[in-house]
This record gives C-alpha cells, structure tokens and sequence, in this order.
C-alpha cells in the first residue's frame, strides 16, 4: 500500500524482502533515499544502516517501525538516519517526510 502511495506522488519505488536484499539494491540501482524498517529477515535495519554507512555515507535514510524505542531510534539517528516514521503510517505525514528528504 505504502509503495502505490508513493508511486502516485511521483515517486519510483524500489523494494527488498529483506536486510541483505535491501543492500543489493542500493549497489545495483540509483537511489536517491531509503525508507528502512527497523525489523527485517536475515539482517535488522540498523545493521543495514550501519553497513549502508560505510559505503553509501550520503543517501538519507528514514526509519520506520510498528514499535517506539527510543533506544533504537537515537542509535539510527546516531548512525546517521534522518528521521523516524510510526507505523501504521500517517501517508499525509510520510509523504511530506518523503518530499522533503528525497524529493
């Protein structure tokens, strides 16, 4: 649902069923941001954060989660994640987020 969403508002979407997945697709393709989920098969989002960190330092990354911990959050935001969006999502919210970061 969130991918249609952005697809209308202009935006290309590509999607990874997983953490290693996810990575793949940024050595492969032109990615201008990263929507990433703190919980993910095979490697969580903030192990992909910090690998992403380490070749890819520049593309902005939101985080997202069904969950709250600030622990997690201040540690994405220290790692370099420029934000955090609550699921379920407000796509009004999202889709600001999303043009102002990747737009």
């Amino acid at each position: 649902m969130l991918k249609d969403r952005l697809r209308a508002m202009g935006f290309d979407v590509v999607t990874a069923s997983d953490g290693r997945k996810a990575l793949e697709a940024v050595r492969s393709s032109w990615i201008d941001g990263i929507l990433l989920d703190f919980e993910m098969p095979v490697m969580d989002g903030l192990s992909v954060l910090q690998e992403l960190r380490e070749c890819h330092a520049r593309i902005p990354v939101l985080m997202m989660s069904g969950s709250h911990n600030p622990e997690k959050v201040d540690r994405a935001i220290t790692l370099g994640a420029i934000g955090f969006v609550p699921k379920p999502f407000d796509f009004a919210l999202v889709g600001e987020q999303f043009k102002r970061f990747f737009g």
